[in-house]
């Protein structure tokens, strides 16, 4: 809760006023307590000598009756509770008790004084005296009536004090707020405020009205730069729906004459041929060779300009992805031979049907899979085809030369390749990988990439299976389509992964916006969350940074709404924020929780994890649904596919139907332990046998991790275990090649 100044400054100076009132009743009483210690000590002295003086002769007479009536002059004597006289040999020669039982319990009281008996200076016995000082609580208890009266006076003093002291403090702050709150109802930075004759007043008077003129000539400069801008994007976009009109009307006039081209070379080969001419039959070759090459160039720079010009539309329909894989094959095959290739296309049996277009997803593949053929020689060309949940995807991965990170950075750029170099050695036009992308986002997807320059490339292509809804759901007007052309982009114009940061805090947003850029991410911000789900949907990022308090629709709006939407759901969300709830958003479909201030070199290490996605089938063997659903949802999020068993019989027969990278198993489960699994996992065939990680809240004896210490990769405490650092354990092993 947010206390007011004017209230912490009440609150401060009552504070001050009552700790000192503190202090001085303290101060009061101890000396009251020190007093009266003293005065007590000096009576029992005093006391003790006059009963020492006139107990003498009766001692020295041997009388004890007359030693006892002398010590009964402690009758009525404060403090006092006994006295006795003993003689040097120990014997009590005479006693009093001046309060019942008070001889008998000594406990009670606190000191004994001792004063010596003598007779012309020989000391014939000890006087001995139990006393007892006033307590504390005596004192304090006799003072409190004057000590409240005197706090009571005092806290009214306070008080006059502490309005008087607001009326005079804050006479300057409301002034200032008051002009404030008129400048902020009317919008006009041109209000002054007058003078003050209070010198302090007048400086700070003098200050705003500054801060004011600059403010307002700020604005001036602001709206006029605004306007500018506002005008060159304007400008702008109707040169880049110009260009791509103009690209789109010329390519169709350049395809006419070129068709032509191409058929009367075809027939002059035919002739040619006939004629056994074989020289002018190279020629005719290399005529229907370049003018193919031209005519793919036509069709990429037509398709591009289709799609920033807004006329690119979707054609619907049910297909069999299977047919489309064959069909891939035997286009390609003649091209990877070329190049003595080997080419190995794996379709997933239950990939089942899809609702989409499937020339352009044909196309994406067949860009994919030339190029994986043109930049390898005597190699391997493998792409694989599985259904992951709601997508289609689709692997195309080769052992050619690969790409370096700075290559990397320039893909997906029209007519942009990797380098000079591979332009002049290869040849092409860098368009197809951009058309490639755009497509991609046209079917719902994305296309990634992964490369080891020297030792091949592995792109991803992945589509959503079923658009049914994308015509009632999307706005698909050329002026729509345009601006999300040049916005994605703007966004995506490299390989880079894409961070989406959700934060209305100005200097939280700059700090996490320049580490994600230090770490290679490209990034979009959102100071509210209804823009931020906006940008969610539109550009579907790599990770997503949030915080909880947002205005108008907060952080677990945001959150509900993203684990909703099934097409944002797979979309890792990193909650950063004060709030230390951290169950609660790791429950609601956080992947992580971190608490401002933040740790750069943790946040650091989300980026890095998230920069790529990963591949492989990990099973879950987990018997509490919520345990696995956790576990699967952030691995799901970093790209690997899971499939969960409740217990050890079930992730047996699983283990029969297929093979896994990697299982992750807890130790206790229904039907046996998780030992047994273990034990069970070890004696499969090398070569089927999947690496073991154990996550478990079991507390482990030296025996049991002495048994696991052979048969396991890594153990790991269940308690406090996010889906992201699940997720980092994974990738940890994988990259040292012990996992999926």
């Amino acid at each position: 809760m947010i206390i007011a100044f004017r209230k912490k400054l009440k609150l401060l100076t009552g504070l001050a006023v009552a700790s000192a009132l503190t202090v001085s009743a303290m101060g009061l009483i101890g000396l009251q307590w020190k007093t009266d210690r003293e005065q007590a000590e000096q009576r029992f002295v005093q006391a003790a000598s006059i009963i020492s003086s006139n107990i003498a002769p009766a001692i020295l007479f041997e009388d004890p009756a007359v030693a006892g009536e002398n010590l009964e002059s402690i009758q009525g004597l404060d403090g006092i509770g006994w006295v006795e006289a003993v003689l040097p040999g120990g014997q009590v020669f005479a006693s009093y008790n001046a309060a019942q039982g008070a001889r008998a319990d000594q406990l009670a009281w606190e000191a004994v004084v001792e004063r010596p008996i003598r007779v012309d200076g020989r000391q014939i016995a000890t006087l001995r005296v139990g006393v007892h000082y006033r307590s504390l609580s005596d004192i304090l208890f006799d003072n409190l009536g004057a000590a409240a009266l005197i706090t009571m006076v005092a806290f009214a003093i306070a008080v006059l004090l502490s309005h008087w002291m607001d009326r005079i403090a804050h006479k300057p702050i409301d002034t200032l707020m008051s002009a404030m709150r008129k400048i902020s109802a009317s919008g006009d930075s041109s209000v002054r405020l007058e003078q003050s004759g209070d010198p302090d007043l007048a400086a700070i008077i003098t200050s705003f009205n500054a801060m004011l003129e600059r403010l307002e000539q700020g604005n001036e400069a602001l709206s006029q730069s605004a306007q500018a801008l506002r005008e060159a994007r304007d400008a702008a976009e109707e040169a880049n729906v110009a260009k791509s009109q103009f690209l789109a009307n010329m390519s169709h006039e350049l395809r006419t004459p070129l068709n032509a081209i191409i058929g009367y070379a075809e027939v002059l080969r035919e002739e040619l041929d006939i004629l056994e001419l074989k020289r002018s039959l190279e020629d005719v070759e290399w005529i229907h060779t370049s003018a193919h090459q031209l005519l793919g160039l036509i069709n990429s720079i037509l398709d591009l300009s289709k799609i920033e010009a807004g006329r690119m539309g979707i054609d619907l329909h049910e297909f069999s992805p299977l047919s489309v894989m064959q069909e891939i094959e035997g286009m390609l095959a003649p091209i990877a031979a070329q190049r003595n290739n080997t080419l190995h296309i794996v379709t997933d049996p239950d990939i089942g049907e899809a609702y989409s277009d499937a020339t352009k997803l044909r196309q994406c593949l067949l860009n994919l899979g030339a190029n994986a053929c043109k930049f390898t020689e005597n190699g391997q060309i493998f792409i694989l085809a599985r259904a992951d949940g709601e997508d289609l995807v689709f692997s195309v991965s080769d052992t050619g030369i690969g790409m370096s990170t700075s290559q990397l950075n320039r893909l997906f750029q029209p007519f942009v390749q990797a380098d000079a170099s591979t332009t002049r050695r290869y040849g092409g036009t860098g368009l197809g990988l951009t058309i490639t992308w755009r497509f991609a986002h046209m079917l719902g997807g994305t296309v990634e990439v992964d490369s080891v320059e020297g030792a091949g490339t592995t792109f991803t292509l992945r589509v959503r299976a079923n658009l049914r809804g994308h015509d009632a759901g999307e706005d698909d007007s050329p002026e729509a389509v345009q601006a999300e052309a040049v916005l994605d982009t703007r966004l995506r114009s490299t390989a880079k992964p894409l961070a989406l940061i959700i934060e209305d805090q100005p200097s939280a947003l700059q700090l996490m916006t320049r580490l994600a850029q230090r770490a290679d991410f490209e990034t979009i911000c959102a100071e509210e969350g209804e823009t931020g789900l906006q940008l969610a949907y539109q550009h579907r990022p790599d990770v997503i940074l949030l915080d909880l308090t947002l205005p108008r629709v907060n952080g677990w709006q945001v959150l509900e709404a993203l684990q909703a939407a099934p097409e944002l759901r797979s979309i890792p969300t990193v909650v950063v924020t004060v709030d230390d709830d951290r169950s609660r958003t790791i429950e609601a479909g956080a992947a992580d929780h971190l608490v401002k201030p933040i740790d750069h070199g943790e946040l650091n290490d989300i980026f890095i994890q998230y920069s790529q996605k990963h591949t492989g089938a990990i099973l879950i063997v987990e018997d509490d649904p919520g345990t696995a659903n956790l576990y699967a949802r952030g691995l799901n999020q970093m790209g690997y596919t899971t499939q969960v068993a409740s217990g050890g019989g079930e992730a047996m027969r699983l283990l029969q139907q297929r093979m896994f990278a990697l299982i992750i198993t807890d130790l206790r489960m229904p039907d046996g332990d998780g030992f047994s699994l273990i034990d069970r996992v070890a004696e499969m065939p090398e070569e089927q046998r999947p690496k073991i990680m154990v996550v478990t809240g079991k507390v482990l004896n030296e025996e049991d991790g002495m048994a696991l210490t052979s048969k396991v990769v890594r153990l790991i405490p269940k308690n406090g275990l996010s889906p992201r650092k699940l997720g980092r354990n994974v990738q940890n092993l994988e990259v040292h090649g012990n996992a999926a």
